[in-house]
């Protein structure tokens, strides 16, 4: 084990005990961020502490360790150094100060003795008691942090303060997921023990949307007197635990050694059993514990629960900054760092055909160069044939020079086909021959196992015309993971949403995919959108599939040839809604496009159509995002640069 760290030592267990408090709504992933950080040396989880007077000492609930918490060793050790046991009178104080100063409703007047810094009498003893509580838990674990997952942010405003040396981290899920959650029925809650089989909480939609919307301005309000805190979408620890949990760590100060995370995996976490109360039925599962994104809400979740749930958490999603982690916008992370798909047992005897890749290009002589080299790179067992078509430039044939071994690079000209974006790749499918095609943009890299895992899926799953891969967006000074949202990208969801791990330069398609779809449009107005309006004719003819580990770099620090300016934009969309009429079918895509619109038309001053086209945009959905940016940049006459930035940050743009 790893020496601890230096200013979480003994001293401070009984002066001023550290302590992670979790906080968030239920069903937000609380109970398994807990549980990882107590497995680490040094630590200890303790569950939802808060329930040990409510209910969980006086039903003699189960700890997680599977015993009654009556012969719990830990928890009867516990009450002995803290309390000398935990007979009725110390269980009752507790109970009558929590709904004293710890409730929901007593949080205006905490908040005023907060910023009084004048704590009443009922709080400073509430304070107290927990200090011991927390003291005594280190000692009995010879540990340094406790980890609480309590959740109530009127808690974790009640115990800020000098006597306890509290970090809070929130823990945010998409409230559709929460609220389906919530509403689920016969989740037994196996620590129940001697009253019985009693099941989870369960709420409707509107009342579970409600209590998250309030949850979240909640927390807000307490993170301004936690001297630490932070925020974790529960989409980031499930897909990247590792990474999310040292941001977390980082972020609230508390010092660690890399290595104390060795339990913890890409796909799932090795959990120790532990001595946690109460919480997620979860709590009594130990061993390698698989991480699963639970997006069950998508599909069997009505649509009408969806957008209740999402019109009342509106001003949240709208105007705070847990937009990105609610809607479940990817996490900034460290860049340098590509991903690989390692090979399995089964590739040695797989099949592995002739892979065409088609490079458009224009005016990127360096940045090309890039990307082939992250082609050439590939660990795919096949051949591959990269064809790179010049668009309206002179070609370069020393590229031709990058090629190796199985790696043929031809440079061509599109002259065959229109001028522009999709003409240029249009020219690359003539002349492709391989039972597979690539695409890909002139400014974008693929990571090494790329080809390898989506021609695997291809193979595996004949049904698929088309497969894309999760993506790392690269920003000016920041790089933002966009892992995929699903194994399948239905119709429904191509017409609601672009869908940004179907990026042209993440593409891999069968070649009678062309057969059944056509080819890329060439008479889109300034050839706007033309790999979306694409793949909404595959979606027609055919199933399409994501490998949801990103596989390549996409930037979005350069201003490509073939992305048009606002004045080129109303004309394109407009014309894709009279191309693709089931657009309108879907009235969060058709809100999303009439917002995009109306974007384009403020950004040209056009103020009265941006107004008419953002009402229409918000009649037909009313949390249309890009309608209030439309408005907001009508309104307030921002620079559209700066406004379509800001929404870039939230996982927003105007493509």
């Amino acid at each position: 084990m790893s020496s601890q760290p230096s200013d979480l030592s003994e001293p401070n267990r009984q002066e001023r005990p550290t302590v992670i408090y979790i906080a968030g709504a239920g069903r937000s992933g609380s109970t398994l961020l807990e549980r990882t950080l107590g497995a680490m040396p040094g630590h200890v989880n303790v569950g939802e502490l808060l329930d040990l007077f409510r209910r969980v000492a006086r039903a003699d609930e189960r700890c997680g360790c599977g015993e009654l918490f009556s012969e719990c060793p830990f928890w009867t050790e516990v009450g002995a150094v803290a309390f000398g046991g935990w007979d009725d009178a110390i269980l009752t104080e507790f109970t009558e100060l929590q709904v004293a100063v710890a409730r929901q409703r007593r949080m205006p007047a905490v908040l005023r003795q907060q910023v009084q810094a004048a704590p009443s009498p009922e709080l400073a003893r509430y304070r107290s008691l927990h200090r011991s509580l927390y003291a005594a838990i280190l000692q009995v674990a010879d540990a340094d942090v406790v980890v609480d997952a309590s959740k109530w942010p009127s808690q974790a405003l009640a115990l800020c303060g000098d006597d306890i040396d509290l970090r809070v981290v929130n823990v945010v899920r998409d409230v559709r997921g929460v609220a389906y959650s919530m509403g689920k029925r016969d989740v037994i809650r196996p620590q129940s023990g001697a009253s019985g089989v009693v099941e989870m909480d369960r709420r409707g939609v509107a009342e579970a949307a409600a209590r998250w919307t309030l949850t979240q301005a909640e927390t807000k309000l307490v993170s301004r007197f936690a001297e630490h805190h932070t925020s974790l979408a529960y989409e980031d620890l499930v897909t990247h635990p590792r990474e999310s949990v040292s941001r977390v760590l980082t972020d609230l100060g508390v010092p660690f050694d890399p290595e104390w995370l060795a339990h913890v995996g890409t796909d799932a976490i090795d959990l120790p059993s532990s001595h946690g109360l109460s919480g997620n039925p979860s709590r009594f599962a130990h061993g390698s514990v698989a991480l699963r994104h639970d997006l069950a809400w998508t599909t069997k979740m009505p649509r009408s629960q969806r957008l209740t749930a999402t019109a009342i958490a509106a001003p949240i999603l709208i105007t705070d900054h847990l937009t990105k982690a609610a809607r479940g916008t990817p996490m900034t992370i460290d860049k340098g760092v590509t991903s690989h798909q390692s090979p399995r047992p089964e590739d040695a005897s797989r099949e592995w055909p002739l892979v065409s890749v088609v490079v458009t290009t224009r005016g990127r002589p360096e940045l090309v160069r890039e990307t082939l080299a992250g082609i050439v790179q590939q660990d795919y067992p096949g051949e591959m044939e990269i064809l790179v078509v010049h668009d309206q430039e002179e070609p370069d044939h020393t590229l031709t020079e990058m090629g190796a071994a199985g790696r043929t690079v031809e440079v061509m000209l599109n002259t065959a086909h229109a001028p522009g974006l999709a003409g240029a790749r249009n020219s690359g499918l003539d002349a492709a021959r391989g039972t597979f095609i690539a695409t890909s943009d002139d400014d974008d890299v693929w990571h090494p196992g790329k080809l390898r895992a989506q021609v695997r899926l291809l193979s595996d799953e004949p049904d698929l015309l088309a497969v894309g891969s999760g993506i790392r967006l690269l920003f000016p000074g920041r790089v933002v993971e966009w892992p995929g949202r699903s194994p399948r990208i239905s119709q429904k969801t191509l017409l609601r949403n672009r869908v940004k791990e179907l990026h042209s330069s993440t593409l891999v398609m069968r070649r009678e995919t062309f057969a059944r779809a056509g080819q890329y449009a060439e008479n889109l107005p300034h050839g706007y959108a033309e790999d979306y309006e694409f793949l909404l004719r595959v979606a027609q003819v055919g199933a399409i599939g994501v490998v949801r580990e990103p596989l390549a770099d996409i930037r979005k620090d350069n201003q490509s040839w073939f992305l048009q300016r606002a004045e080129n934009t109303s004309e394109a969309l407009t014309f894709l809604l009279k191309l693709h009429p089931e657009l309108k079918t879907s009235r969060p895509g058709h809100a999303r496009i009439l917002g995009q619109i109306a974007f384009a038309q403020s950004s040209l001053g056009h103020r009265r159509a941006a107004f008419k086209l953002s009402g229409q945009a918000l009649l037909r959905y009313p949390v249309a995002p890009h309608a209030y940016l439309a408005l907001a940049q009508a309104t307030t006459g921002v620079d559209p640069r700066r406004a379509l930035g800001l929404a870039r940050r939230f996982g927003r743009g105007l493509s």
